[in-house]
């Protein structure tokens, strides 16, 4: 779906019927209700209602009202997401203009005038832009960032630095200091873990920084070569969040530069069993994973289950051609050139 509203009646509780009645009443709620719904809506990835529902503002609007400014950012992010590729390789031509307009004309002490700034340096080292812009926009985050904790509690200033830090480091990994790239998200994990919430909100807010660094953390043995700190690292991000997709996805991309095929097999079928959004690419690489360890049965299964939620995938069909020609795995050879061409 791409609007809570179209979810038939029968399986409406009492919370999802408030998140649609603040819909419903969206002209009546107070600056901070709209905040607050709309940063659920893009938590549940409703973007579309999301941008629908905040139009671009203004320069002088965004400089005028604070909850303005916060309901720019969100509607800007909104729109970011619905305008992204398919493939990351394609991210290039992503619209940030909105995002530029935010730092630009908001005061420089608000959260989401640092948040704009590191939405685009991220965007900007995804995309593998210089490194003498990426250094622009690091140093302008930065100062951003100096002058919105000068205003903020310690959980807050905390979070802003763990994220800082989280974001430079795309810096010294480009340019392959290996070192640096440590340090510094070393900090950016230090600043996470300090975080000391109070009540279930900031448990949250904590939570929801903390992944990401651990799965960032991740990432960042593997670009070391250091399997054995990865897997150790991915086991910490599961343990966070077991019922995690991603996580059991990422745990199994571990396991597979490991040569641990069984034990990749079985992380990926835990991603394929917990569902979105890791659904079809946890099953498909399952499938590859069953394969090597001589289970051609248990391919076929997992791969058909791959084209089963995304019929227009390419690969899965290659994967299956490829398995021993017994004849249960005929038929699904045939059933898969027969899907395929249609």
């Amino acid at each position: 779906m791409d609007d809570p509203r179209k979810l038939p009646l029968k399986f409406f509780n009492a919370r999802w019927s408030a998140i649609c009645d603040g819909l419903a009443k969206w002209s009546e709620l107070s600056a901070d209700h709209r905040c607050r719904l709309v940063l659920l809506l893009h938590a549940l990835s409703f973007y579309k209602v999301v941008a629908n529902h905040i139009p671009k503002r203004s320069d002088s609007r965004i400089a005028a009202d604070s909850d303005d400014i916060e309901l720019a950012y969100w509607g800007a992010s909104a729109r970011y997401v619905l305008g992204l590729r398919d493939r990351v390789a394609q991210y290039h031509g992503a619209d940030l203009s909105e995002f530029e307009q935010i730092v630009a004309s908001a005061p420089t002490e608000h959260p989401a005038c640092f948040n704009a700034a590191v939405k685009i340096l991220v965007h900007k080292a995804k995309v593998g832009s210089p490194i003498k812009e990426l250094v622009t926009w690091r140093d302008r985050s930065e100062r951003v960032l100096h002058n919105v904790i000068v205003k903020s509690n310690q959980l807050q200033r905390d979070l802003l630095l763990s994220r800082f830090y989280r974001a430079a480091a795309f810096i010294p990994q480009r340019q392959g200091d290996r070192k640096e790239v440590i340090r510094i998200m070393n900090d950016s994990e230090r600043h996470a873990i300090a975080m000391q919430p109070t009540n279930a909100a900031e448990e949250l807010i904590y939570l929801e920084n903390l992944h990401p660094v651990l799965e960032s953390r991740t990432k960042e043995a593997l670009w070391l070569g250091d399997l054995n700190l990865a897997l150790a690292r991915a086991f910490r991000v599961i343990e966070l969040d077991p019922c995690d997709s991603r996580a059991w996805c990422e745990l199994g991309q571990v396991r597979l530069r490991r040569g641990e095929y069984s034990e990749a097999a079985e992380a990926y079928a835990s991603a394929a069993l917990l569902g979105p959004p890791a659904s079809a690419i946890s099953r498909y690489m399952a499938g590859l994973c069953f394969r090597n360890v001589g289970q051609p049965m248990l391919a076929g299964f997992f791969l058909k289950a791959a084209l089963e939620i995304d019929p227009l995938a390419i690969s899965p069909h290659d994967e299956i051609q490829r398995l021993p020609d017994e004849p249960i795995l005929l038929v699904l050879k045939e059933w898969s050139l027969r899907s395929f061409a249609s």
